[in-house]
């Protein structure tokens, strides 16, 4: 199942431009459920949305298997403790930067964050079983102060 998963972070299969709704559910579904996790339709598509955002956006540091680059100060995503950690702390970092890593605030709305937020926190092993909010994004920064 990782291995599908990483398959579809990875973008080989389809147009990383395509939306989301016109990726078929019942595909996503098969590389996104697990026997502990079951997404609806609606979980299934900000998941799809997270995925898509994150290879515009991040694996070019982070790379799309989520193995990070170190010599650029992109720590790796898979199996992460960041990701597998309070979604406040990553939410943070992904906001208001870290090290090498620019603060993405105002690159993105909140949900466009939120979806790949939750992308992270469930792919790669990190198998966290929930989705991340907009309302969690928004209040990741003032959480932080």
């Amino acid at each position: 199942m990782a291995a599908c998963r990483v398959t579809c972070l990875s973008g080989c299969d389809r147009d990383p431009g395509a939306p989301p709704q016109a990726v078929d559910l019942a595909i996503a579904a098969q590389l996104w459920n697990t026997p502990e996790k079951q997404w609806s339709q609606v979980e299934l598509q900000q998941l799809l949305e997270g995925e898509r955002l994150y290879r515009k956006g991040c694996a070019g540091c982070h790379l799309s298997s989520g193995e990070g680059q170190l010599t650029l100060g992109a720590p790796a995503l898979r199996n992460s403790a960041v990701a597998k950690g309070p979604a406040g702390e990553l939410a943070r970092t992904v906001l208001l930067g870290r090290g090498s890593m620019p603060a993405l605030r105002s690159a993105l709305q909140d949900a466009g964050l939120a979806a790949i937020l939750s992308c992270v926190r469930n792919a790669w092993g990190n198998q966290q079983g929930g989705l991340i909010s907009r309302a969690d994004v928004a209040a990741a920064p003032a959480a932080g102060n």
